[in-house]
């Protein structure tokens, strides 16, 4: 994982400098971050939680060299966008490898599920939901090559599958799970909530992909069905987890500012179908959003990825290492996902500073593992 993670950081400070040196956000800076940065980071992630929420062994050395196909599949899929001239059919070979990949994953994971003793957490519904609409994201951008009066509206599709589906659901599922954790503050409802949030989840993000695509009005009903389990998350965490969410260090803050940046992406994404085309919720969704959840997660996980089994001083210090200013990269990253979705270049040097800090927090902590 440790490689995935270093990968993802890379892609964030490639994209952001792309974007900054084209003055605009070109299609490969998405590509660099979603295909090459996102997917194979969180399918990584996946599996290491899926065998936890099912209370089964650890994968299978296959099984955990998939995010890396994935990762070739992405890189095929980028250089297409790059230099189409040369890679010609990197789109649709990335795509059918990116497809194979996480069906594979699918159906290891929905395998353990019904070969769990007694429910398995509803955490895995949600990935499998999330892995499923990756799917129909890949497939709708394919079928847009053999349908050309539809490729515009597939292309929404699949961008709102891809952000809202496949890395919203993943990443609302973990967030429930993980912070608590963090804290040390138990969620007692999380499996209840998190149960009957399920439908109302996935129902919400297939109406606003699909309105996207064809019918803009749908998405003020997508938005009210997401709001369902929104609210319920902040519901959850307000009373217990307060005090942490509001700290200078640690991993809690840029948790919470994700959740604020899904939000927010939200927000803008709508303002921009109705009333002001120049905003730009997708810049929004990828400094506010991924870059806080990304760096948070990895603050607390990435210690448990070098070193598994039982927990030590030596984590405690690594996590406190990383999380160092946790709080304040994450307002900053908030802000700079703000201001680039509103045209102003400045969030983009802001996302390039907050992430390249914590990059080199990451590398010095494998220096002194190494060492």
């Amino acid at each position: 994982m440790l490689y995935q993670v270093a990968i993802t950081l890379l892609a964030f400070v490639t994209a952001s400098g792309l974007a900054l040196w084209r003055g605009n956000v070109p299609i490969v800076s998405y590509h660099i971050i979603f295909a090459v940065g996102i997917v194979p980071l969180i399918l990584g992630a996946m599996i290491y939680f899926v065998p936890v929420l099912t209370r089964s062994k650890a994968p299978s050395q296959s099984i955990r060299l998939l995010p890396y196909i994935a990762l070739l599949g992405g890189l095929l899929v980028t250089a297409y966008f790059t230099f189409p001239q040369a890679v010609p059919a990197g789109h649709y070979l990335g795509s059918i490898i990116i497809i194979m990949t996480i069906l594979r994953i699918g159906a290891w994971a929905y395998y353990l599920r019904i070969k769990t003793i007694g429910t398995p957490h509803p955490c895995l519904d949600w990935y499998l939901a999330a892995i499923f609409c990756l799917f129909l994201a890949l497939c709708a951008i394919l079928a847009g090559y053999f349908m050309p009066s539809q490729r515009a509206a597939l292309r929404l599709l699949h961008l709102h599958l891809n952000t809202l589906g496949f890395i919203g659901i993943t990443a609302l599922a973990t967030l429930q799970v993980l912070l608590p954790t963090i804290t040390q503050q138990a969620d007692a409802n999380i499996a209840s909530r998190m149960h009957q949030h399920f439908n109302w989840l996935v129902l919400g993000t297939v109406i606003i992909a699909c309105g996207a695509a064809w019918h803009h009005n749908l998405a003020w009903i997508g938005m009210a069905l997401l709001a369902i389990p929104i609210i319920g998350i902040i519901q959850s965490w307000l009373p217990s987890n307060s005090k942490e969410i509001m700290r200078l260090h640690g991993a809690a803050t840029s948790l919470a500012v994700a959740l604020c940046g899904y939000i927010m992406a939200l927000v803008l994404g709508t303002i921009h179908a109705y009333y002001l085309p120049g905003i730009n919720p997708i810049v929004a969704f990828i400094i506010a959003f991924l870059m806080p959840l990304v760096i948070g997660a990895v603050s607390y996980l990435l210690p448990i990825w070098l070193y598994p089994g039982q927990q030590t001083p030596w984590h405690q210090a690594a996590r406190r290492h990383l999380g160092f200013l946790g709080g304040l990269r994450a307002l900053i990253l908030f802000t700079g996902g703000l201001m680039a979705s509103l045209g102003y270049v400045a969030g983009w040097y802001l996302a390039i500073l907050a992430v390249s800090a914590f990059l080199a927090q990451t590398l010095l902590l494998f220096i002194m593992v190494r060492g």
